[in-house]
This record gives C-alpha cells, sequence and structure tokens, in this order.
C-alpha cells in the first residue's frame, strides 16, 4: 500500500462530536457522536473540483465550524456550534475568466474575519500574488502582500500572533525559493515588508509551521540537495521585523521525501514526512537539538494513507499541537507517534 495525495479535515468539538471532511466528488461532511459512531452525511457538490489546493476549514473557540473553498467565486462553509448543519454562501466574487485562486485561507478572530489566498493570471501561472481581505461590521479591506515569483506554487502558513496574524511563504530568490514572513499590523490594517528568513539557495518546497505555547516558532519543509531532498528543520522567535533561528538541522540524506509535519506535546517534538510511499517518524527531546533515528510506521506500509488536518477544542486532544497529521484512507487512525 502507499500514500495517496489527498488531504482531510477532523474536527472534534468540545463535547468530543466529530467531523470528518472528505474532498471526494464534493465536499463530504461526516459527522460523528462522543461514542464514535457515524450519525450522518452531509455533501457540497460545487461546480469545479475540490482539493486541498482550494479548501480550507477551521474551527472557533466556541465549537463554531467555518470555511471557505473556490469554486470561480469564494464560498463561505458555516456550521454554528450545537448544529451539525452545514451550509454556504458566497463571499467574494472575481473575475475567473482571466485569474483563479489557490490556497484560500480564512480566520475569524474577535470580531473580524481575514481571507487570504493566491491569485494569478490563468495564462500566466507561474507568477501570482498573495492577497488579504480584512472584513470588520460590513466593511471589506483588501491588501496585497507580496507579488510571488514561483516554480512550483506551495502553500503559505498563518499563525495567529496576539491577537493579529503572520503569514510565511515561499518566493523565488534567484530562481531558488527561500523563506519569507509578513506580520498584519491590526492598528493601521497593513501588512508589514516581506521579511526573508533562509538564504540556502536551494529549491524548497512543502512548508509546514507550528508555534507552541511558549511562542517558539517551529519549522520544517522539504530542501534541494543535490540530486534529492531532504527534511529540513529550523525553529527560533519572531521579533519585531525579524525572525531569529535557534536551531537548523537536516533531519536525513537526500531522497524522495515530502509533507513534513510538525506534531508537538509538552517538550517532545515529532516531524513525520512521506519517503517512497512510507510514513517516516523523528522526535526531539529537546527542543530540535537532536533527533532520534526515523522510524516508518508499520501501518502505512500495509495500508494506504494520507494527510489530514485537525483541529480540536476535547480537553483530552489540547496538549496536542500539530500542524497536519497522517491518517489511514480508509478510517480516521492517526498514524505516526
Amino acid at each position: 500500500m502507499s500514500f495517496f495525495n489527498n488531504c482531510s479535515t477532523i474536527i472534534r468539538r468540545s463535547n468530543k462530536d466529530m467531523f470528518f471532511i472528505r474532498l471526494e466528488d464534493g465536499i463530504t461532511f461526516d459527522y460523528f457522536n462522543c461514542e464514535n459512531e457515524l450519525v450522518s452525511s452531509q455533501k457540497i457538490f460545487p461546480k469545479t473540483n475540490i482539493d486541498f489546493t482550494n479548501f480550507y476549514i477551521s474551527l472557533d473557540k466556541d465549537d463554531n465550524i467555518y470555511g471557505i473553498y473556490n469554486d470561480e467565486s469564494l464560498f463561505m462553509i458555516e456550521i454554528p456550534k450545537d448544529s451539525t448543519k452545514v451550509s454556504s454562501k458566497e463571499i467574494l466574487s472575481y473575475d475567473n475568466e482571466k485569474f483563479d485562486i489557490s490556497f484560500p485561507y480564512i480566520k475569524c478572530l474577535d470580531d473580524s474575519t481575514h481571507i487570504l489566498y493566491y491569485v494569478y493570471d490563468t495564462n500566466y501561472s507561474n507568477a501570482c500574488a498573495l492577497f488579504h481581505h480584512y472584513k470588520q461590521r460590513d466593511c471589506w479591506i483588501e491588501n496585497k502582500i507580496d507579488f510571488i515569483d514561483n516554480i512550483l506554487l506551495d502553500d503559505f502558513s498563518v499563525i495567529s500572533n496576539q491577537n493579529s496574524l503572520v503569514v510565511f511563504y515561499f518566493k523565488l530568490v534567484d530562481y531558488h525559493e527561500e523563506l519569507f514572513f509578513s506580520q498584519f499590523n491590526s492598528s493601521n490594517l497593513t501588512w508589514s515588508k516581506p521579511i526573508q528568513i533562509t538564504n540556502s539557495g536551494n529549491n524548497k518546497v512543502y512548508l509546514s509551521i507550528l508555534k507552541d505555547s511558549m511562542n517558539f516558532y517551529h519549522i520544517s519543509f522539504c530542501e534541494k540537495i543535490d540530486s534529492g531532498y531532504v527534511v529540513r528543520y529550523i525553529n527560533g522567535y519572531l521579533n519585531e521585523g525579524s525572525f531569529d533561528i535557534e536551531i537548523s538541522n537536516s533531519l536525513t540524506k537526500p531522497s524522495t521525501c515530502m509533507y513534513p509535519s510538525l506534531l508537538k506535546k509538552g517538550s517532545i517534538t515529532y516531524v513525520m514526512w512521506v519517503d517512497f510511499g512510507r510514513l517516516n517518524t523523528s522526535i526531539s527531546y529537546d527542543l530540535g537539538k537532536t533527533w532520534s533515528n526515523q522510524k516508518t510506521d508499520e501501518f502505512s506500509v500495509e495500508d494506504d494513507f494520507v494527510r489530514a488536518r485537525f483541529i480540536s477544542n476535547y480537553k483530552d486532544d489540547l496538549p496536542y499541537n500539530a500542524s497536519c497529521i497522517f491518517t489511514t484512507s480508509s478510517a480516521v487512525e492517526i498514524l505516526g507517534f
């Protein structure tokens, strides 16, 4: 068996009820009660094909589920707390004959709504703009964060930071991807000038980021070395106008590595990644200074598996902080740790 490049979403509310959201022939919402029994299944049928490049969904602290998807316009998904009914509505339109959107993202923060996405000309897909829409009350404000040349358009990562947002993304510098970030200023509603973090001169892809309870940032991606890709891990602190790197390690030799994902519980940091269709994990007990030898998950050898975003308000899940996880394709069974 092997890895399938799909990405589902697992959302668990504080009462342990769970939604398993799959992007297969539309958007499917499987609802499980706290006993893990399938209660209902609902489906949204967009006009266009939906995959992880045009869909995002999340959960707020009050158990409201909300999301966004691109279907020739941007649509918002809502499942109010204490409800299992899924609804969707158009929130932003654009000229879909001239332009297209990738990796839409939505964040409801306090009384405002933030939407980020890449937009590009359909006749020239190797350059795009990273845009931000900010809604407060009934007013939308639009910002261009950066123009980006790209070889392979990779997803950006957005982190909440002191009631504001920080976005991390790859951008070509001398024909190689380097990591940048920009911070949103909630006082003047603008983004900071993009700041470059890496400068290795090697191609990079599959960005994964999480921030822990100490405001320490953990970053992983795949970097081209010789004829293969290694899993790179860096960490550090975000300061005003800079990112101070504390540690930078390569966790593998050059191979077919892809989709590194981070998970942290207490002082233990896990990095999981796919290599030759198998799931591997390395563990650090000292904030990334040293790492264990990689271990292959035996179930990833026997079963088909996929990536999944895991978002939870359930008390037993709160100690786990994950950028992404891996599950079997046939059931909600978490792999890798």
